[in-house]
């Protein structure tokens, strides 16, 4: 009814807590950063695709060469793991053999028994 024509009326602005506002700076810094890692031109324009010759054989013969090396581990690490096991179940049966030839056996049979 009396509004003064002067002075700007007040105004609400939510500003939410879930979503935060990201200033303008870290988004130009993060596209720089994709773009530098991915070798992507700054201006946003696509990649240009260069092939070179023999680059990609040497990528597979180095890939296949550490994928042989990681097989060849693995292979060498089932072996010691079947080894060791191989050495529990002698050193189990000679415990075994022992115990049935000590005095032990003879009590744990009169307690059986008994």
């Amino acid at each position: 009814m009396f509004r003064n024509v002067r002075t700007e009326p007040r105004r609400f602005s939510f500003r939410s807590r879930h979503l935060p506002e990201v200033r303008e700076e870290w988004v130009e810094r993060k596209r720089r950063v994709e773009a530098e890692v991915f070798g992507q031109p700054l201006d946003g324009e696509g990649r240009t695709i260069s092939f070179r010759r023999g680059n990609g054989e040497e990528v597979l013969g180095e890939r296949a060469s550490r994928r042989k090396a990681a097989i060849r581990g693995s292979r060498r690490a089932a072996v010691r793991a079947a080894i060791i096991g191989v050495f529990l179940c002698y050193l189990a049966y000679q415990g075994i053999l022992w115990l049935e030839g000590s005095e032990f056996a003879n009590i744990m049979k009169s307690l059986q028994n008994g």
